[in-house]
């Protein structure tokens, strides 16, 4: 029973991010999805970003971040250009438009976490990232 309400509760946290996170998203009036955002924020992150990065961190196949990044593309939200460590590939980056997106999401980042972490210590959140990342470990090598 005690596993069962650890789902129930784990499920319910993820679902009220992630319906946060949609309603922001759909109240800048961007026409993409949170995952569109997401992957922006790893090419924001990461340099010489390419495609098969995206598709490696978001554990998703490369038709998948084929279309997402297409929309994004469609939209002027990021460019191709030639990747200087790998000729064979491309790096992704964001165009300025998109880096404003970045700019309003990291404003929403921090409502939320403000918002998720009321009442909550500091020694509370340091635990909860540590059981956090034990169990994505767990699923990840099982």
């Amino acid at each position: 029973m005690k596993e069962t309400k650890s789902m129930e509760s784990m499920h319910h946290l993820v679902h009220l991010i992630k319906r946060k996170l949609h309603d922001h998203v759909e109240n800048l009036e961007l026409n993409i999805t949170p995952m569109h955002v997401r992957v922006m924020k790893i090419i924001h992150r990461k340099s010489n970003c390419s495609a098969v990065d995206i598709a490696s961190f978001l554990n998703r196949d490369k038709a998948q971040v084929t279309r997402l990044l297409n929309t994004l593309l469609d939209q002027s939200l990021i460019t191709k250009a030639p990747n200087p460590e790998d000729k064979r590939s491309q790096r992704l980056l964001l165009t300025p438009a998109g880096n404003e997106i970045i700019k309003q999401m990291a404003n929403i980042d921090t409502q939320l976490i403000e918002q998720m972490t009321q009442g909550i210590t500091p020694e509370e959140l340091t635990e909860f990232e540590r059981i956090a990342n034990k169990m994505a470990e767990n699923l990840y090598n099982s």
